[in-house]
């Protein structure tokens, strides 16, 4: 179903007759309702070219777009178009608005997609957690932050593929391997130093103790790979575990020790060769990635003939490019931001477009209890997990509060307040919206309303309009949020859309004496219940229908 903004964008690209790309005839909701419904910025664009001030080029162009909607069939849906400091701004219609309202109350839990042709193919790269210990806090703000952007691309009509990338071997592997023989051989009574770097986590200890209850005493003979192999599955078992109470399966696991297996490292470092971009210099075997704007060469191979971190990472990038996809995002934490540019710099060496690799940095989480920090500490093996903030507030907030702020701002997780019944907790403010709306429509067993044709004309109200407005805005925002692969926006449109709704029944009775007018704000109210329903939905939230 092509949407009234979709037709407005043909209509200006139809008036403008311009080579610009698509994003220049998109329209944006503007902040200020006092300058229309939606807003478009091409005059700009195009005052260069054409050697004319943008207010000349937008009272032109309003004059073209208004015939094309006439022409289109759209004049009714429209009040006016008007030119204003160089933007074009366009005014919805009581009919206009009313369309959308029908528009919602028609397709229901698809308002607000799209289908793309042809469709843009994706793979999301995140969480990737090494399969060492429970998930952190901060590899659940990942989870959160790719989810959602995998979910309104779909919407979007894009083919998304969502991966976690396993770190089954190297150093932090063994480690884990060092620390549960360590803590298995303790529990025996055996005296075996624990490794220098090893993991004090409780966790290790547990997993020590759950060896030797099923397991038995006698598994010290064992090689050091068993103890690895162990502790990692036991770990990995445990990543799965929590990622699916929080409502993510990827759809694709990638192991490091396959790439290895497979010769697809091998295959990648011949490829480096074969373009002359490694050479040998102190034993070791460096990659010439200077020539690709990095700030100094990577070695791939160390003088031990071990491979460094790298090598793995531009396989398993290679891997990627060679399915297909017209863009990989990788979701990375602050950690791993001097890790970017050499990257980046792989993929070119590879033969890759730079605008096909998207590498984004999802920022750290503080949480807080009552305003003040809660302690963590990693040295000393003590800090809080995802599943235990999972557990102490819920799947439904946790992702909520994941998503309040930009993936590259500082997030403070506030606990107490994600687990308060009030108006202060927003995502109780949202759902208890969509609840209250559940209530009124419950007490109307038979949908009376709709064999009425209701009248929506008769939404006069100026909390009717803005309602009506809020609810037009919902598939452009999710079109916005989409293509700059960023939720957060969402989060904030639907916090309004329940201010808005909540304002609406403070001051109206949805159902009075009047049958006519009852019927217009039961559609309001269920367009209004539905889009909270689809925006919740594509946060991952539950819309209950009772609080």
């Amino acid at each position: 179903m092509v949407s009234l903004e979709e037709r407005l964008s043909q209509a200006l690209r139809h008036s403008v007759r311009s080579d610009l790309p698509d994003a220049a005839f998109r329209w944006d909701v503007p902040k200020d309702a006092t300058f229309g419904d939606l807003s478009n910025a091409v005059s700009f664009k195009l005052a260069g070219p054409r050697k004319q001030s943008p207010q000349r080029i937008a009272e032109e162009l309003s004059a073209a777009v208004m015939a094309r909607c006439r022409t289109q069939g759209l004049g009714g849906w429209i009040a006016r178009v008007e030119p204003k400091a160089g933007f074009l701004n366009v005014f919805l219609s009581q009919e206009g608005l009313a369309q959308v309202l029908r528009d919602i109350l028609r397709q229901g839990r698809r308002f607000g997609t799209r289908r793309q042709h042809p469709a843009l193919s994706l793979n999301i790269e995140f969480v990737s957690a090494n399969p060492t210990g429970p998930l952190s806090v901060a590899h659940g703000r990942q989870a959160a932050v790719g989810d959602v952007i995998a979910r309104l691309l779909r919407s979007q009509g894009a083919r998304v593929t969502t991966e976690f990338y396993l770190n089954d071997e190297g150093r932090q592997v063994e480690m884990l391997g060092r620390s549960l023989r360590a803590r298995y051989a303790e529990l025996l009574g055996v005296p075996e130093p624990f490794p220098e770097d090893g993991y004090q986590g409780a966790y290790v200890t547990d997993s020590a103790g759950r060896l030797r209850k099923t397991q038995g005493d006698g598994l010290l003979d064992k090689p050091l790979e068993w103890f690895i192999e162990e502790g990692m599955q036991e770990q990995l078992a445990r990543i799965r575990q929590d990622l699916e109470q929080f409502g993510l399966t990827f759809d694709q696991w990638t192991s490091q020790r396959w790439l290895r297996t497979s010769g697809r490292i091998d295959q990648a470092l011949e490829t480096l060769k074969a373009k002359g971009l490694l050479y040998d210099s102190d034993g070791a075997t460096w990659f010439a990635s200077t020539k690709f704007g990095d700030d100094k060469d990577r070695v791939l191979r160390k003088r031990d003939r071990e491979l460094t971190y790298l090598a793995p990472d531009i396989a398993y990038h290679q891997w990627k490019f060679q399915r297909g996809y017209d863009q990989l995002l990788n979701l990375w934490g602050p950690d791993h931001h001097g890790y970017i540019q050499r990257l980046k710099a792989s993929a070119a060496a590879l033969g890759f477009p730079a605008d096909r690799l998207i590498i984004r940095i999802v920022q750290l989480v503080t949480l807080s209890r009552q305003g003040k920090p809660v302690p963590m500490s990693k040295r000393e093996g003590e800090f809080v997990t995802f599943r235990e903030v999972l557990d102490e507030v819920g799947v439904d907030a946790t992702r909520f509060f994941y998503l309040m702020r930009t993936m590259d701002s500082h997030l403070e997780f506030d606990l107490e307040l994600a687990k308060r019944q009030s108006q202060d907790n927003p995502v109780y403010y949202i759902q208890y919206a969509h609840a209250r709306i559940c209530s009124i429509l419950g007490k109307e067993r038979l949908p009376w309303w709709r064999k009425l044709r209701p009248d929506l004309h008769l939404l006069q109200a100026p909390e009717e309009q803005l309602l009506m407005r809020a609810l037009f805005q919902y598939p452009l925002m999710l079109q916005v949020c989409a293509a700059a692969m960023e939720p957060h926006g969402l989060t904030v449109y639907l916090r309004k859309l329940a201010e808005t709704f909540h304002v609406f029944y403070t001051q109206h009775r949805v159902i009075s004496e009047q049958p006519a007018l009852s019927a217009a704000r039961l559609a309001l109210v269920q367009a209004t219940r539905q889009v909270l329903a689809n925006g919740l939905g594509i946060l991952g939230i539950s819309a209950p229908t009772r609080m």
